[in-house]
């Protein structure tokens, strides 16, 4: 009977550590793609060329909120959005990407929205990246920000210990 209670024990234990050991990988798999994608957006737009825009609209979006449900510490992140207008290769076009991986923050990407802001308001025209093979694609900051990305690689390094502790104590487990 107890070695029954044990088996039933063991087989729970390894059902949850398998589920924790899918939501890391999956977690990992999230963070990593936001990674990949601009750091693919990036290398992608090395042969683009470098026009000027007419900025048509610019507005910085806020995103409100707090790290835990008693609401003691809050934060808020900004990010850039525009919309341009150029012309290329006999095309006109109106773009909106401002970087390869939209998202906020406090700090160079809060720059980057307060600039936009001044430029639009100011009546000046801001360089953009544009995709000679497809006209209407392009990009206003190729740029890699590092914050977001040590950010994620932090997250994922954390994610893959963890991953990596779950499948040791499964490799462990089994043995036995």
């Amino acid at each position: 009977m107890a070695r029954v209670a044990k088996n039933k024990n063991e087989k729970t234990t390894r059902f949850i550590l398998y589920f924790f050991l899918v939501v890391a990988v999956f977690l990992t798999y999230l963070m990593s793609s936001n990674i990949i994608k601009s750091v693919y957006g990036n290398i992608k737009s090395t042969h683009w060329v470098q026009v000027n825009a007419k900025l048509l609209s610019a507005s910085i979006k806020t995103t409100k909120g707090s790290s835990n449900s008693s609401s003691s510490t809050r934060y808020t992140y900004y990010a850039p959005q525009i919309s341009y207008g150029y012309h290329f290769d006999g095309v006109n076009c109106i773009g909106r990407k401002v970087s390869w991986v939209e998202s906020g923050d406090t700090g160079p990407l809060q720059e980057l929205a307060y600039k936009y802001q001044s430029y639009y308001n100011a009546g000046k025209s801001i360089r953009v990246f544009v995709n000679p093979d497809k006209p209407c694609e392009s990009v206003a900051d190729r740029s890699i920000h590092w914050s977001k990305f040590i950010t994620f690689g932090i997250m994922i390094f954390i994610s893959v210990l963890f991953a990596s502790g779950i499948a040791y104590i499964l490799i462990k487990t089994s043995k036995k």
